[in-house]
């Protein structure tokens, strides 16, 4: 395996993570959280009236939006981006060796987190459990 192959699966596996972590925090996206704040409402009904929460659109509406976003929603965007890349920090070892060999997608990761539940590690729960509490 070359070195670009290489680079091209770890950044795969990066993206399936974060994907996998959200969905294990109950968020599906930062969207999710984001919709919730009210920091965000004004700004999703004037630029995301149509985006589902839990289905991504909302992430990727206001990703789409950012120039435009109030300053309160930018914010709060970049407070739940931090957040998640706190959780996939924390929890990247725990689904790299716990769930090795289960296929990411349809919540199979989260399954195989939950299933392992007594088995992952301190930080991993500490940082899911902060996300939850921030969302």
């Amino acid at each position: 395996m070359n070195a670009m192959t290489k680079t091209v699966e770890r950044s795969m596996f990066r993206v399936t993570l974060a994907a996998t972590l959200l969905f294990c925090l109950g968020l599906l996206s930062a969207g999710t959280a984001v919709a919730q704040a009210p920091s965000c409402k004004a700004d999703l009904a004037k630029f995301c009236p149509q985006a589902k929460p839990g289905s991504g659109q909302v992430a990727a509406c206001l990703k789409k939006n950012m120039a435009q976003l109030s300053a309160p929603c930018k914010e709060r965007v970049a407070q739940m981006k931090e957040l998640l890349k706190e959780v996939h920090q924390a929890c990247e070892e725990d689904i790299h060796f716990l769930c090795a060999g289960i296929q990411p997608g349809g919540g199979r990761i989260a399954a195989c987190l939950k299933q392992n539940a007594a088995e992952v590690s301190a930080g991993c729960k500490a940082q899911i459990a902060a996300a939850k509490a921030a969302k």
